[in-house]
């Protein structure tokens, strides 16, 4: 059981409250989804259910916060820690190995649980979240959704009584959806407390018991299950939320049909020439002769499992690693990899590691050519991304989808003839995802070409022309969206292994 009273928090530097929840109850064996728009304060009522808030993010907190009656304002945070798990936004950032077997013990071990305990919850772990075929392989040569997968196995070795996810799906394909779900619902069943802080909703729909709409740092509305699942998407979009229903909603944006990309001559930016790639320690091959080819004014999606290859073949197009074999041709001439890092944006899924500024400003700054426009086409920018009021912030202080969209902003600003992303929208909510998805477009417009990595089906449908299927045998599908959304469907719900409303 968990209750808050009068609880108010104030990030430090920052003059507004960004948190004020005069009272919350959440029962034993409850499942609660925390939704509202990007930078609402979802992630900061799971900070202070953690103890993060204050004890790590520094900032002016008041109120009370009870576990089981306890007043977890008088408990460090490894306390707590025993009876709340945590699995956050970026994965990455709670490892403390290189290893997932001695990362899912690494807890147990701290707390002097005894080695046969530890093995039978780590047993549990790995078959609960399936993740046997990963238990042998290092961290830092996993996906980001399998990277997902070892965090949410690593906190429920603890056998905590309140678990909370903090955007658990951002980095998972369907089929790992699927699995997380089954996982929640195990955790119900189990009477363990579930709190979701989340913008993709739609595989939550049968699975949590009520719903609490944040804005503005304050619970401005809340739903039993049956009133939210009662919302169409339209009524979900006008509260900046994603659907609930997938498959149902009708793109917003107008795609280039097959006509006019023939009418615009297939203008070939980049193309990849039998492509191959292993990584050197493992000996693994990842990608086989791959070939491809991008054309100007088109966005591309490129979807597939996760650990299929499609985050590496990203790293390989901008230069970050270096193919084994085969060539990339940017017009006339073949690019080394060195040359490529130079010619060629690469928007990071871990955009911490791409953020120099020291304001939200002077970040669009940097690698940007001096232009008697630069300063009006940051602001422009800036506001179109709702990131404006945020200008003189480190980026740092900002939420992930804040984060996102602003290296969204800083690619579409440097305006490189090829862009490459890697699950940008992550963090995103209905709005901020559809002026992403503008941003975009805009680029492309610009005989620029652009290829997005992405798990997300609504944001494909919203914003790209074309879809590429990587499998094991390479490219096995090409579509052109306008005409042929049925095959998109078709490749989430079965090859991809995803769900349709839950």
């Amino acid at each position: 059981m968990i209750s808050f009273k009068d609880v108010a928090f104030t990030y430090k530097g920052k003059k507004d409250t960004q948190l004020k929840v005069p009272s919350f109850f959440a029962a034993d064996g409850e499942c609660i989804l925390l939704t509202g728009m990007s930078g609402s304060g979802k992630s900061t009522i799971t900070k202070c259910i953690n103890g993060l808030i204050p004890e790590f993010f520094e900032g002016e907190f008041s109120g009370d916060i009870f576990i089981k009656e306890l007043n977890i304002g008088n408990l460090p945070v490894y306390e707590i820690s025993q009876y709340v798990g945590s699995v956050f936004q970026d994965p990455a950032s709670q490892f403390f190995t290189g290893e997932v077997l001695t990362e899912l013990a690494f807890a147990c071990e701290n707390y002097g649980v005894e080695r046969a305990e530890i093995k039978t919850r780590m047993e549990y772990a790995v078959q609960i979240i399936g993740i046997e075929r990963l238990i042998t392989k290092k961290l830092k040569d996993m996906s980001n959704g399998e990277k997902q997968k070892i965090a949410v196995a690593s906190a429920l070795t603890l056998m905590p009584s309140i678990i909370l996810f903090d955007e658990p799906s951002s980095n998972l394909d369907y089929a790992s959806i699927k699995i997380l779900g089954n996982v929640i619902r195990s955790l119900k069943e189990k009477g363990l407390t579930v709190i979701i802080a989340e913008h993709r909703i739609y595989y939550l729909k049968e699975l949590f018991d009520r719903v609490l709409y944040i804005n503005g740092g304050k619970i401005e509305k809340e739903y039993t299950a049956e009133q939210f699942r009662a919302l169409t998407n339209e009524e979900l979009h006008g509260l900046g939320l994603r659907s609930l229903n997938i498959f149902e909603d009708k793109p917003v944006r107008r795609f280039r049909n097959a006509e006019e990309f023939t009418e615009k001559g297939e203008t070939c930016v980049i193309a990849l020439k039998d492509i191959s790639f292993s990584y050197k320690d493992s000996g693994k091959k990842i990608l086989n002769n791959i070939g491809l080819s991008l054309y100007k004014g088109d966005i591309t999606a490129l979807v597939g499992k996760n650990g299929i290859g499609k985050t590496t073949l990203l790293r390989i197009i901008s230069g970050i690693y270096k193919e084994d074999s085969g060539g990339i041709v940017m017009g006339e001439k073949e690019l080394p990899a060195f040359a490529r890092v130079k010619n060629i944006n690469f928007v990071m899924n871990d955009v911490d590691y791409q953020l120099f500024g020291d304001t939200v400003y002077n970040e669009l700054l940097i690698g940007a050519a001096e232009s008697p426009f630069l300063h009006k086409k940051i602001e422009e920018v800036l506001k179109r991304l709702n990131l404006y009021d945020l200008k003189d912030m480190h980026p740092m202080s900002l939420s992930m989808g804040q984060k996102q969209r602003l290296i969204i902003a800083a690619s579409y600003i440097r305006n490189s003839a090829v862009t490459v992303l890697d699950e940008p929208t992550s963090g995103l909510d209905y709005k901020n995802m559809l002026n992403v998805s503008a941003m975009l477009s805009d680029l492309a417009s610009e005989d620029n070409t652009v290829l997005i990595v992405s798990h997300d089906y609504e944001f494909i449908m919203n914003t790209c022309d074309r879809l590429l299927f990587l499998d094991e045998t390479g490219i096995a599908s090409d579509i052109r969206i306008s005409e042929n959304g049925d095959a998109v469907k078709h490749i989430f719900e079965h090859f991809i292994g995803g769900i349709i409303n839950g």
